[in-house]
């Protein structure tokens, strides 16, 4: 039987090896794009490999949870890839933690620095929550989920310059707000 976008979907849950393929050969490039985005400087080319081939077994396992009638194929492929990708950066994030800790564990600078980072984290969260809508969900469709300039234009109905437009105001309004971070201290 010939996959097609049309019935990949009903073949998919009827594990039929050829719709994965199709999948794969069809979705592989955006889930690729998205997981590298995520794990961009934390990830080497195998993790980001590793975790691509992770996101398609758990679409495999977890197909008969795919309901087309909330969103399309490729949309459900990609927030499995982003949650594999974000389990990823979690752990490979505590595996650069723990060997920092673990070259010199008397160093109190060592968990200080891990401390402030996370304090920082804190402050950058509490900044973006203090912008105003709809350049906070703007600025989180861009920079957390990385949506595209386009996606988020048409969303909320204006030219894709005017959400650059809007994306540096929020960037520069979160410079100023966290200068004393960016500064250290």
């Amino acid at each position: 039987m010939e996959i097609s976008e049309q019935n990949v979907e009903s073949e998919l849950k009827r594990r039929n090896p050829y719709a994965l393929e199709f999948v794969m050969d069809h979705y592989g490039g955006h889930l690729h794009g998205l997981i590298q985005r995520i794990l961009e400087g934390i990830a080497h080319k195998e993790d980001i490999e590793e975790c691509c081939s992770d996101a398609f077994v758990a679409a495999w396992e977890r197909v008969e949870e795919y309901d087309s009638a909330k969103g399309s194929l490729k949309t459900w492929l990609l927030i499995l890839a982003k949650y594999k990708a974000l389990d990823y950066r979690r752990k490979l994030q505590k595996r650069v933690e723990t060997v920092t800790l673990q070259l010199d564990p008397a160093s109190p600078s060592g968990v200080e620095d891990i401390f402030l980072s996370r304090e920082e984290s804190q402050e950058m969260i509490n900044a973006i929550a203090r912008l105003p809508e709809p350049d906070r969900s703007m600025f989180c469709k861009r920079y957390i989920y990385y949506e595209t300039l386009d996606h988020i234009a048409a969303e909320f109905g204006l030219t894709k310059k005017a959400v650059e437009n809007r994306l540096y105001r929020c960037r520069t309004t979160l410079k100023q707000s966290l200068a004393h971070v960016l500064k250290g201290g």
